[in-house]
């Protein structure tokens, strides 16, 4: 147990991370028990502590800075792209990747998502609360990407990051610093975070 204790103090990363070491820990032992690779009932990590601190970088907005985006929207440009992302949960690369195609009029839901394999073209419904917005930015488009450039392409995630995401938490009245990393509080991965959040106050299964 010291040993494994230790893989996890040592890692280097935050809170999320050990606790999935943990996990698949537990996935090893699953295994390992009745192929008689070990001892019968030994599961050594439900012994193991996670004792990584959340990561700075994670930040979610507040409720009160959420209703701040919302409330800026029509009048401070491109706040509904953000109050978007915090309620459809994609990441970054993943938002920006969205195409007018990849939206189901009829089902109110997206298509799309990479990088893992649950992840990858995954069904997204989207909230009543962000529908009008979406069904705005679709319109009566036939395709291209959901949110584009002046010039009709994707935003690359640096670009959006810089020019879009922090002028428009600015205008929105959100105070962003950098903090002692040098990195800003919150981010566009913030808004995933965010969505994070909000789903762990419904009641149900945490892997639902």
């Amino acid at each position: 147990i010291d040993d494994l204790q230790e893989c996890l103090d040592e890692c280097g990363k935050g809170k999320r991370t050990q606790q999935n070491m943990k996990a698949v820990c537990g996935l090893i032992y699953k295994y390992g028990i009745p192929r008689q690779a070990v001892p019968d009932n030994l599961n050594l990590a439900q012994y193991l502590k996670v004792t990584g601190e959340d990561s700075t970088s994670r930040s979610s907005f507040t409720d009160e800075e959420i209703e701040k985006i919302r409330a800026s929207i029509g009048i401070v440009e491109h706040a509904d792209w953000i109050y978007c992302m915090i309620y459809l949960g994609f990441r970054p690369a993943e938002f920006l990747a969205l195409t007018v195609k990849d939206y189901n009029k009829k089902e109110k839901a997206f298509v799309g998502g990479s990088k893992t394999e649950a992840g990858t073209n995954r069904t997204v419904t989207v909230s009543p609360k962000i529908l009008p917005y979406i069904e705005s930015m679709v319109g009566k488009r036939t395709g291209g990407p959901l949110i584009q450039t002046p010039k009709g392409m994707m935003w690359d995630y640096s670009n959006f990051r810089q020019n879009i995401f922090y002028p428009t938490l600015k205008q929105c009245g959100i105070e962003n610093p950098i903090l002692e990393n040098g990195v800003h509080k919150y981010s566009p991965h913030s808004c995933r975070h965010t969505f994070a959040t909000l789903m762990k106050r419904v009641t149900g299964a945490d892997k639902d």
